[in-house]
């Protein structure tokens, strides 16, 4: 099978995949072969706007560079990251003390051990997250008011 083939049974893949998570309502798919992994999921908001699906596809070093450059979003972090502080309960992330504050922490900002870094609401309880470490933010990966999973990829501090 030629290359080009080959990356047009990936794409269908990856569309059938989009398919199923939109038709039986899941909030995450995964799959993954020899040279090939996909990772679907639906990116919930609390606003009245439509779910939107991510895409990430990581190739193995044996893809050639072409279709490497092909991919829209390579994960660079994961909730497995040294510096990740991933969330400790289901509940819903607040970035700032109250409505239209500034949040906690920005992308880039430097944090001190013990500082706090968002808030998550769980049955009725504020729980505040903080800083495990001094270091800078590299990456937040919620909104706020947007609910959150177990184990899930909060912060990243480096």
């Amino acid at each position: 099978m030629t290359k080009k083939n080959v990356h047009k049974e990936n794409l269908s893949i990856v569309q059938q995949f989009v398919d199923m998570v939109n038709k039986d309502n899941l909030l995450e798919l995964e799959y993954e072969a020899d040279d090939f992994k996909v990772r679907v999921v639906k990116n919930m908001k609390t606003s009245f706007s439509t779910p939107q699906q991510t895409i990430v596809s990581i190739p193995n070093a044996s893809e050639n560079k072409e279709a490497s450059k092909s991919i829209q979003k390579v994960e660079q972090f994961t909730n497995k990251h040294p510096g990740a502080v991933n969330s400790p309960m289901v509940g819903t992330a607040y970035s700032a003390p109250e409505p239209g504050k500034d949040p906690f922490i920005k992308l880039n900002s430097q944090v001190t051990k013990g500082d706090t870094l968002l808030i998550i609401e769980a049955m009725k309880v504020m729980n505040t997250i903080a800083a495990p470490k001094s270091g800078k933010v590299v990456f937040i990966g919620f909104e706020d008011s947007q609910p959150v999973e177990f184990d899930q990829l909060l912060v990243v501090i480096e």
